[in-house]
């Protein structure tokens, strides 16, 4: 989750009117001056096969400052840039049109405000221009776009180096004669894991990188290598155009590999840059919980008011939701108002909440971040984690490190091989439950068996620690003295290498 974003209350009302210029929508081009004299073109960037990078500030922004300071920009023009491999550019705009150049300078001679020098140490060209900002309907400061070579430009958040670069290689980069790529694969579905029968219905933009016409492209989807669809598409794309391309439903209901693979392009069975054929999407099997309850424990990070989460079922129904509804279900990308929404979390804390699933089944959880860097891990070690109620320490499912969502699936109340390890050991009892001064757990082992106990609580913190013991075939009893642990809720883990069960008892007194 990320987050420097200023504006004072008058801009705001302002610059309500104005829409920021919607991501996926054609850059306006330009032509200006920078502030040594050199002047720069867009388009003739773009047309160079760059990637251009705009970082729209004011001087008088403290995040904007912050986040230049921070030289995510510097880091990623070193890099890539003319000094590294010449794939790309940055190009930072001071977009205030009442603010003058001096003020890119520091304080002397500025007619508004500045905390600093803009200039010292800035290796990429800074352009003084509020008609730049003003094409790009910018709304609040700082605003970064990257602009691909088809002139596409994507709106990002104040984003490390990594991740620009990462953003700037789903670009598509014209060359060859002969060239046709996939980009903006979907595979009809957000989630990762297969539960039962998962519908799909694969598609992507076909788009023409060679300077040759476009005329005909097979195109064929595998599922685990196996072709289960082509599509024989013909039409005429020019340099950069691009169209639609959808496959037919298609269901799966195993872990596996789909893949959607360019076999012919203007009837010819390779092209100039094979590297952009093929698209693939991995699938893996569902995790199981052993009851229709489940600990949700989250961590926030820096900026908590980005999160929101849903429960669903498979018909997609809302079963439970946390977090700040004005982020809601689709506000990944959201910049702006959304720290005072309502159900917003706090900043650095540890939330636990507990699911209450209807019945078995298969379900999913949505999380959301408004600003689209994720839980974790540049402002905070935020995370989400699911896990068994009587097992608390050992996460089944878990994540943080996302962008702007993250989609799981899982199912409740039905067997699976994962719960299998527990049959290893059998037939244990706690007793008395609830328990006082101590506790008896009684358990009988199939075969040998070597494994440590450890008592844990309500926050997943282990109070009590027996250290791993061999034990034989048979029956066995152990006693443990629970005189210091206060009243309450506990679980009683008991681990292997290959195993680990827990159950529940209470301390009352």
């Amino acid at each position: 989750m990320r987050k420097y974003r200023a504006l004072v209350l008058l801009l705001l009302v302002a610059w309500d009117l104005r829409a920021q210029l919607p991501s996926g929508t054609i850059a306006p081009d330009f032509t200006a001056t920078d502030i040594t004299g050199q002047t720069w073109n867009l388009y003739d960037l773009l047309a160079e096969g760059k990637v251009v990078v705009l970082e729209i500030s004011a001087t008088w922004c403290s995040p904007c400052w912050a986040y230049h300071n921070g030289h995510a920009m510097h880091d990623f023009y070193n890099q890539h840039g003319p000094n590294g491999d010449n794939k790309a550019t940055v190009l930072f705009i001071e977009g205030d049109h009442q603010t003058n150049v001096n003020c890119l300078y520091g304080s002397a001679g500025c007619n508004n405000s500045t905390p600093g020098n803009w200039v010292a140490g800035t290796p990429f060209p800074i352009i003084n221009s509020h008609a730049i900002a003003d094409s790009f309907q910018v709304s609040y400061y700082p605003s970064i776009f990257v602009i691909c070579p088809n002139r596409k430009a994507i709106e990002v958040g104040q984003w490390n180096a990594g991740d620009l670069w990462a953003q700037a290689q789903t670009c598509p980069v014209a060359f060859g004669s002969s060239n046709a790529g996939i980009f903006d694969f979907s595979a009809g579905t957000p989630l990762r894991e297969v539960c039962g029968d998962l519908e799909i219905q694969p598609a992507f933009t076909l788009i023409n990188l060679g300077t040759q016409a476009l005329s005909q492209a097979g195109i064929t989807l595998h599922w685990n290598n196996t072709p289960v669809q082509t599509i024989e598409w013909s039409g005429n794309l020019g340099l950069y155009g691009e169209v639609p391309v959808a496959f037919d439903q298609y269901n799966i209901n195993t872990a596996g590999t789909l893949e959607a693979r360019i076999t012919s392009v203007n009837y010819a069975p390779v092209d100039d840059d094979p590297a952009n054929n093929v698209y693939s999407k991995n699938f893996t099997l569902a995790e199981g919980f052993n009851e229709h309850k489940v600990l949700l424990k989250i961590r926030t990070d820096q900026y908590g008011a980005e999160t929101y989460w849903e429960l669903r079922d498979e018909q997609g129904t809302v079963l439970d939701f946390g977090g700040n509804q004005a982020v809601g279900p689709n506000g990944g990308g959201k910049f702006t108002g959304i720290t005072g929404g309502p159900g917003a979390y706090g900043n650095n804390l540890i939330l636990r909440d507990t699911l209450h699933l209807p019945g078995p089944g298969c379900y999913s959880i949505h999380f959301v971040d408004a600003y689209g860097d994720g839980m974790c891990c540049t402002y905070g070690n935020g995370y989400y984690r699911l896990y068994n109620l009587d097992d608390p320490l050992t996460p089944m499912l878990s994540g943080g490190t996302f962008r702007a969502y993250d989609d799981r699936t899982f199912h409740a109340g039905i067997a699976t091989a994962a719960q299998e390890p527990a049959a290893a050991i059998r037939d244990i009892l706690l007793y008395p439950n609830p328990a006082g001064e101590q506790i008896t757990t009684e358990f009988v082992l199939p075969q040998a068996e070597c494994f440590s106990t450890t008592v844990i609580n309500i926050f997943g913190q282990v109070v009590l620690h027996i250290p791993a013991e061999s034990f034989t075939p048979g029956e066995h009893q152990q006693r443990l003295h629970i005189g210091v642990l206060p009243e309450g809720l506990y679980w009683m883990n008991f681990r292997a290498d290959d195993w680990q069960i827990s159950r529940k008892f209470v301390v009352r007194r």
